[in-house]
């Protein structure tokens, strides 16, 4: 009982098999009855521009039509009923086709219309050009077949193959061009995160420094500024040192002196003249004791005067 059980599954798998590939078959011939007529009219053609291009022009578009009902079977998954067959690959290898090929073929059937087919098979048009002219962009193939670009019905095979050539390269360049751009902006990109992730750690080291002197970060930062503007203000002032700069000054005369003077009395007036704002602005004799007796004289001052 279990034998017949096996045996009756195995038929219906090859009844399954047999009518994916009638269905198939069935597609395609109505649509090779279909186009019948259009094929005599480039046998016709043909006649004229040459018998053995007519022949390869049908030969080029009944391929084209069988591969146009080999794709809708794959994009059905109708193949996976078929036992035996669990992927595109055991398929095609049950079909007897090379994947390389029979992928280049599919791309074209996906890709264009059994009229452009003809119509580019007159011209003399083999599967690798086609494959080319598949390969360019809808809004291009658009523009050759309105004749934006080139008049199709009119021109010649190699006129055809020069426009297709030109589209490839400037959509390469366009391409290259969007590649370098954006990989330009990554490594600006990554240069940016680099230099943000340094400082990052900077930061942090800075405010655990600061932590641990007891200070804020502003603070730690505010002081080193200061210590580091009196280090200059200590190293100008030497080289501002009267005896320095006189001694230096070659012969003196009563103008050099004078100039001397009036550049030190210049600068004093300018750094008492900082400090008084400083005292009267962000003074504090709680922190500054050395301000104490002129901040006391400031607020009595300050009192008379109101």
């Amino acid at each position: 009982m279990t034998r017949h059980k096996e045996i009756k599954a195995h038929e219906d798998d090859l009844a399954v098999s047999e009518e994916v590939y009638k269905l198939a078959r069935l597609r395609a011939d109505n649509e090779l009855a279909t186009m019948r007529d259009n094929m005599f009219a480039v046998h016709n053609v043909g006649l004229v521009a040459g018998r053995a291009q007519a022949f390869g022009s049908i030969k080029l578009l009944s391929e084209f039509l069988e591969y146009k009902q080999l794709a809708q079977v794959i994009d059905s998954k109708d193949f996976l009923k078929i036992p035996g067959v669990t992927n595109i690959d055991d398929y095609l290898e049950k079909l007897g086709l090379g994947r390389s090929t029979a992928f280049s073929n599919l791309k074209i059937a996906r890709t264009l219309t059994a009229e452009e087919v003809q119509l580019l098979g007159q011209v003399g048009f083999t599967r690798r050009d086609l494959l080319s002219y598949a390969s360019l962009p809808e809004e291009k193939r658009l523009e050759i077949r309105e004749g934006k670009v080139i008049n199709i019905e009119s021109a010649s095979r190699e006129e055809i193959k020069d426009v297709i050539e030109e589209v490839i390269a400037e959509s390469h360049r366009v391409k290259e061009e969007a590649e370098t751009l954006i990989s330009a902006k990554d490594k600006v990109l990554k240069s940016k995160g680099d230099v943000i992730n340094k400082m990052e750690r900077e930061l942090k080291k800075f405010e655990k420094d600061a932590a641990s002197k007891g200070l804020t970060l502003d603070e730690d930062a505010f002081l080193q500024l200061m210590s580091n503007k009196s280090t200059s203000f200590d190293g100008y002032m030497l080289s501002m040192d009267p005896d320095f700069v006189m001694e230096r000054a070659g012969e003196i005369t009563p103008r050099m002196r004078a100039c001397l003077i009036s550049t030190l009395h210049n600068m004093k007036m300018q750094v008492l003249a900082a400090y008084d704002t400083a005292v009267m602005n962000y003074g504090s004799p709680g922190l500054n004791p050395e301000i104490m007796d002129e901040f006391e004289a400031w607020e009595k001052a300050q009192g008379q005067q109101s």
